[in-house]
């Protein structure tokens, strides 16, 4: 498949992550946060138009918008993906968060603990606050990093990045314009900085507008994107391009 964007560090590929995992060599790690199909709010919601679109994320042309049992499904199709281009010493750190409706809560553990992957450990970002306040539950400002591997017992891991402790605090990337649902540069930074060296291979297989690229490339390591939207991927190419370390790094 022909990168839509490649220099000495960086590939970007437009495209169906799964067409595209089957084909690439084996990954030191991977970060990623994919869409959380958190369209089943809107119906808990219907009376608060104002609530919903503000809190509603809209990717472009992907939707976002699966029955439960779908989605799962399809995280785990993507996770096991995943874990067969994982090297042995490798680590996934998976960004996701429970979804809640009709007062029950579902975990992204439903489906990690169905794939290939082992289940290490899990971080918390504490986001410092949420824009989708409900006051029929205790105000929820967290998401959650899994830190997930093959199970072989060895993996990369730089001891000084246990200063980081599990509870990570620092607000969502606020930009505009970019894309719907940002994380800050700040997780994909730790996390690659803790699991491994220069040089090493860094993989987003839900790319977005490019922020586990741009700190990958800022860290000395190669780093592959996939992004099934063209317009995200243009913008993290035009991000690739820039020579300057961002602001925080």
């Amino acid at each position: 498949m022909k990168p839509y964007y490649q220099d000495e560090d960086v590939v970007i590929y437009h495209a169906d992550c799964r067409d595209v995992l089957p084909t690439l060599e084996p990954v030191d790690l991977v970060v990623t946060s994919p869409p959380y199909n958190n369209w089943r709010n809107r119906r808990t919601q219907a009376r608060k138009s104002q609530y919903w679109a503000r809190t509603n994320v809209v990717y472009g042309e992907y939707h976002d918008k699966m029955e439960d049992d779908e989605y799962a499904a399809w995280q785990v199709e993507i996770l096991d993906a995943l874990h067969d281009i994982l090297k042995g010493s490798g680590t996934v750190c998976y960004n996701h968060k429970d979804r809640i409706y009709n007062f029950r809560v579902l975990s992204p553990l439903e489906w990690i603990l169905k794939s290939k992957l082992v289940y290490r450990q899990r971080v918390t970002w504490d986001r410092r606050g949420m824009q989708s306040f409900n006051n029929v539950r205790f105000y929820r400002c967290e998401e959650d990093i899994y830190i997930l591997g093959k199970g072989t017992g060895q993996f990369k891991w730089n001891t000084d990045s246990a200063k980081y402790m599990s509870i990570w605090q620092f607000p969502p990337n606020r930009r505009t314009g970019e894309h719907p649902a940002p994380f800050p540069l700040e997780i994909p930074r730790r996390c690659i900085k803790s699991f491994t060296g220069a040089g090493d291979l860094v993989l987003d297989p839900f790319m977005g507008s490019g922020t586990t690229l741009r700190a990958a490339k800022d860290l000395g390591r190669k780093v592959i994107g996939i992004e099934i939207e063209e317009r995200y991927c243009e913008i993290a190419a035009k991000r690739m391009a820039q020579t300057v370390m961002e602001m925080g790094l």
